[in-house]
């Protein structure tokens, strides 16, 4: 893991918060009455890199909790009105104070400098909002949301911050996360069977869908040989991706451009805290890069030529380099993923509840259910170490109650169409904010720092 950013407490400037940009045409809010509450706009220096800012609305008390927003970003611009009218709805339902970091991202703010504001920004929080009638510091509870790029923002900082003993991340509401920037589903298709190993080995041999807590105790249905029959090939079901990439609100598309558009080179989005599925598994795809000139030439050859011969060689390669035609680029290529533990063996890391929710035609939809997936299952990993010391299931019903356990922990919800917070078309969109602003005061007000 990269060492963590560490700041000393900047100098906060308030500034006039800036006028609202004009709404786009895809999105109207069907209630009116949903106002915005005053707020404070602060900037954050960054180091070298400029500075960004943080606008805080002040909760109803000095003892309320403090929830991070990060916003939807470049993949859905110019709604911010939406934005700030679901900060209001969640100010209302917590009682607390939203802290929205605008972080930066963009051609010219390529990664990393959006998760680096993110740090900068929670640093901020941490360091000027926890503070009591007295300035004194003290350990608290947070909470993180957001939703596509603010939702893969959301998710790093959460599986990061959240040690014991510090003011963390603890509970997490994501909505249509970006949790995989590689986009598996645009590389070709290659047959499971078939599919290359990595180019290095990675943490563990157990692949990614396997469950690593399995173990031969649990008992495994035997079934009888049957006689082969020829039947068609059944077809392979449609990802998410390809059955919803089509939408007019998220093309894939779109997101596909705004990848290109943040990340200057491919190797990026396979960072970790680009794309924070890989906490959890290898990617699914990998960079080959071609062997160019001077890498051939570094090598040794495989017999010792006499001089003579080597100047020959020589003299043939030089004519073939110059009538090849330039080096190919680096490609991703689709290679078998495996799975990765997280949080690490003797780690004071200890994930925080989280609330998942999802379009049922949104291309990220898949996403969103294997980020789920792992997080229950790292949930139920850790519960069972924690209360039994093993990390194998003894049998079956110790695996289904743990596995129950790690559900109420990680809930994951399906929402209409995209199911995007700021598609506020319809009355449901301030319900589902409603619940998940009660979610995260509930699981902020039990449990211990």
């Amino acid at each position: 893991m990269p060492p963590r950013l560490c700041i000393q407490a900047p100098i906060a400037w308030p500034i006039t918060a800036p006028p609202a940009p004009r709404f786009a045409a895809l999105f109207r809010r069907s209630i009116a009455a949903v106002t915005t509450p005053p707020h404070e706009s602060i900037h954050v220096p960054c180091r070298s890199n400029g500075f960004m800012t943080v606008d805080v609305f002040h909760g109803l008390k000095s003892t309320s909790p403090t929830i991070l927003y990060l916003p939807s970003g470049p993949v859905l611009p110019g709604i911010g009105d939406e934005e700030e009218s679901i900060i209001s709805l969640l100010r209302e339902t917590t009682g607390g104070t939203i802290a929205r970091i605008n972080y930066r991202a963009s051609a010219a703010y390529s990664y990393p400098t959006p998760f680096h504001d993110v740090l900068y920004g929670f640093d901020w929080v941490r360091e000027n909002l926890l503070l009591d009638e007295f300035k004194r510091p003290y350990l608290a509870r947070l909470g993180v949301c957001g939703e596509l790029m603010g939702g893969s923002l959301a998710t790093m900082l959460a599986l990061t911050e959240c040690r014991l003993g510090e003011s963390r991340i603890a509970a997490a509401a994501v909505n249509n996360p970006i949790v995989d920037w590689v986009f598996p589903d645009e590389l070709p298709v290659v047959d499971p069977s078939e599919l290359p190993e990595p180019l290095a080995p990675d943490e563990t041999a157990f692949p990614a869908d396997e469950d690593m807590m399995g173990s031969s105790q649990v008992p495994i249905e035997v079934r009888k040989p049957r006689k082969s029959r020829k039947r068609t090939p059944k077809s392979t079901p449609q990802t998410a991706w390809q059955r919803h990439g089509d939408n007019r609100i998220l093309p894939t598309l779109t997101l596909m451009a705004e990848r290109d558009n943040l990340f200057t080179k491919p190797d990026d989005y396979l960072d970790r805290f680009a794309s924070p599925m890989h906490f959890f598994r290898s990617p699914h795809a990998q960079l080959l890069v071609p062997q160019h000139d001077d890498i051939f030439a570094s090598k040794q050859p495989d017999e010792i030529l006499d001089i003579e011969a080597q100047m020959s060689l020589d003299h043939y390669n030089s004519i073939t380099r110059q009538n090849s035609s330039a080096p190919e680029l680096p490609i991703l290529s689709r290679c078998r993923a495996y799975a990765r533990n997280y949080p690490p063996a003797g780690s004071k890391l200890s994930l925080p509840a989280w609330s998942i929710t999802t379009g049922s035609e949104s291309p990220l939809c898949d996403q969103a259910s294997e980020l789920a997936k792992v997080l229950r299952r790292s949930a139920a990993r850790h519960a069972l170490k924690s209360h039994a010391g093993r990390t194998r299931w003894h049998d079956k019903a110790e695996k289904e109650m743990y596995e129950e356990l790690a559900e109420d922990k990680v809930q994951l919800r399906s929402l209409p169409s995209l199911g995007l917070w700021t598609e506020q078309t319809n009355e449901e969109w301030e319900k589902s904010i409603r619940n998940i602003g009660s979610w995260i005061k509930e699981r902020l007000d039990t449990g211990s720092t």
